[in-house]
């Protein structure tokens, strides 16, 4: 489980607004690549639906928690989302040939899935398809098209059935991130709705239900008439015991 933690710590870290010298980046990298695991929880069903190079620890025969901290439905969705993020992670700081190697090889596998390449939006492939969104967004920022049609799917579909929060803040979380072009209208037309979550109070369970406050704070403080916001925190109402946000 180092590589899952370290993945999770490191992107909650980022996430409230926290730095990384260049040694911490160095040694997040190297860890990283020192705990690729080999005998994880292999799936041999689906050459294509499952991640190849950081198979996921088997932990008890438990799904893995994305970072906005919600259970995946299924394996397919938290197995890529848990190799997507340590691949964003060494992109980020210490990209090399065999990352190369590694994303150019994970683009082609997910052309062969249904819910990576072909839009389908049923069952676990509409956030299966949110995961490839994710890792589109840093790992072929060229392909315009296939960053849309993952987008058009998401906006298309999402209202198609009820979902659990989670899954649209997790959007927010790759909006906060992706590249100005594809992002910025996103933010745009969901702003209104990311305030509204945004001014709500949240009950403390587990000490990291901030990270949600912080996801909207940080989609939100990419337009420009929110970009005030940017270095605010989320902090505890000392009546209520609830997370709060100030804008």
């Amino acid at each position: 489980m180092i590589a899952y933690d370290l993945m999770i710590k490191t992107n909650h870290h980022l996430i409230r607004g926290g730095e990384l010298t260049d040694k911490h980046k160095t040694t997040i990298a190297r860890k990283l690549r020192e705990n690729r695991a080999t005998n994880g929880r292999m799936r041999t069903f689906d050459p294509y639906a499952y991640p190849k190079f950081y198979i996921p620890p088997y932990n008890g025969g438990k799904k893995l928690q994305t970072i906005v901290p919600t259970s995946p439905k299924s394996n397919i969705i938290a197995d890529n989302a848990y190799e997507f993020e340590i691949f964003r992670l060494l992109h980020m700081f210490s990209p090399n040939e065999e990352l190369d190697h590694m994303t150019a090889a994970t683009l082609a596998r997910l052309k062969n899935t249904c819910f990576g390449y072909q839009s389908c939006h049923y069952a676990d492939c509409f956030e299966a398809g949110m995961m490839v969104l994710r890792f589109l967004s840093f790992a072929t920022v060229e392909d315009r098209a296939w960053i849309q049609k993952q987008i058009n799917m998401y906006n298309d579909h999402f209202g198609d059935r009820r979902r659990h929060s989670g899954v649209q803040k997790y959007y927010w979380m790759i909006l906060s991130d992706m590249p100005e072009e594809f992002a910025l209208p996103e933010i745009q037309r969901q702003k209104e709705h990311i305030l509204g979550q945004l001014q709500l109070s949240y009950l403390i369970k587990t000490g990291n239900e901030d990270i949600l406050l912080c996801v909207m704070r940080n989609a939100l403080a990419r337009l420009p008439e929110f970009s005030y916001i940017k270095n605010h925190k989320p902090y505890t109402d000392e009546k209520t015991g609830r997370l709060k946000f100030d804008v």
